[in-house]
C-alpha cells in the first residue's frame, strides 16, 4: 500500500514541477524551438506538503510549512522548505535522511494545498474568499476550482491587479461607482483592470485565459440589464447577454405593438460619462444599461 501511495505521490510531484524527479540523473537541456515550460512552483509559507518515504510508513504524511518557512520532519527536525521546488526539497530530505538514518532513502514531495500564494474571489460566486494560486496560474483553472456561480452572474470576469508592492483593497459585494468610472472590489489606485468573457473561459479557449498573479482579485459581476420602453408588448428590464442585438432585444420585449414605430426606435446610451442618442438598427449590438425606446407610429 505504501509503495502504491509513494508511486502516485512521486508521479504527481513530477507532473507539478514539469521536470525530472530526484531519482533521475541530471541532463543538459537539448536545443529546442518548443516554448519554454513554466518555472517550477516554489513552496511558500503556509503550504501543506504531502511527503512519503518509500518503505517507511511512519515517516510519511502531511506537513505544513510554518511562518518561518520551516517544516518539522521526523528524525531530521526542522527543515527549511520556503522557496524550494518539490524536487529540490526531495533531494534535501534524501540527503538528510541518508546522513546516519536510512540507507538509500527515496523521498517524494507534492504540494497538497497552495496557501502561500493567494488570489481573492468575490461577486456572483457561491464560495467567495481566498484561493491558493496553483502552478499554472490559470484563470480557467481557478474558475473550475471555485465551483458553482450564482444564477445572477453576468457575461464577464474582471481581474483587478494591484500595482507592484500594493495590497488589494477589501473586497465588497457592491463596489461603489464614481461618476464616469467603475470601481471594483480589490481595486486600489494604479490597479490594472483585465476583462475576460465568461462564456469563452467556460468553453476552455486557451487564448482567452489570463495568467493570474498573487494578490489578484477575481470579480464576477452581477448580470447587467438593458431596458425597453415605449410601444412594445412587454416593456421593462432584461438580462444583458454578450452579443445581444436590437432585433433580439425587441423579440424579448414581444415586438412592437400596432402603434409602435419599430423603424424609428432609438437607443439612449451613457458612455464615458456622456449621453448618446443613437438610431437603432436591427443588427446593431446592444450594450449594458442601454435603453431602447420604440416611439408611437405616425398615422
Amino acid at each position: 500500500m505504501m509503495g502504491t501511495f509513494f508511486g502516485i505521490l512521486l508521479a504527481s510531484g513530477a507532473a507539478a514541477q514539469g521536470t525530472q524527479t530526484a531519482s533521475a540523473p541530471p541532463r543538459a537541456p537539448a536545443p529546442s524551438t518548443a516554448p519554454a515550460t513554466a518555472p517550477a512552483y516554489r513552496i511558500g509559507r503556509g503550504d501543506v506538503l504531502a511527503i512519503a518515504v518509500l518503505g517507511q510508513d511512519g515517516l510519511g504524511g502531511e506537513f505544513q510549512v510554518d511562518g518561518e518557512g520551516m517544516l518539522a520532519f521526523p528524525f531530521v527536525g526542522r527543515v527549511k522548505a520556503d522557496q524550494y521546488s518539490t524536487v529540490e526539497l526531495e533531494k534535501k530530505l534524501t540527503s538528510l535522511l541518508s546522513d546516519g538514518y536510512l540507507k538509500r532513502p527515496q523521498v517524494a514531495v507534492a504540494v497538497k494545498e497552495y496557501r502561500s500564494q493567494r488570489v481573492f474571489v468575490s461577486g456572483e460566486v457561491q464560495n467567495p474568499g481566498a484561493y491558493g494560486l496553483r502552478p499554472d496560474h490559470s484563470l480557467i483553472g481557478l474558475l473550475q476550482q471555485v465551483g458553482p456561480l450564482t444564477a445572477n452572474v453576468g457575461h464577464e470576469v474582471v481581474v483587478i491587479r494591484p500595482p507592484t508592492g500594493a495590497a488589494a483593497a477589501p473586497a465588497g459585494d457592491d463596489p461603489p461607482s464614481p461618476a464616469g468610472a467603475t470601481a471594483y472590489p480589490g481595486q486600489v489606485p494604479g490597479a490594472e483592470i483585465l476583462h475576460a468573457n465568461l462564456r469563452e473561459l467556460r468553453s476552455g479557449y486557451p487564448d482567452r485565459d489570463i495568467q493570474l498573479r498573487p494578490g489578484d482579485t477575481v470579480y464576477l459581476p452581477r448580470a447587467a440589464q438593458v431596458y425597453v420602453t415605449g410601444h412594445v408588448a412587454r416593456p421593462g428590464a432584461f438580462r444583458y447577454e454578450e452579443g445581444l442585438t436590437v432585433f433580439q432585444l425587441l423579440a424579448l420585449a414581444g415586438g412592437a405593438t400596432d402603434r409602435g414605430a419599430e423603424k424609428r426606435a432609438r437607443i439612449a446610451r451613457v458612455q464615458d460619462g456622456k449621453k448618446q442618442d443613437i438610431r437603432a438598427r436591427p443588427a446593431d449590438p446592444v450594450l449594458p444599461e442601454d435603453v431602447l425606446h420604440v416611439p408611437e407610429r405616425f398615422f
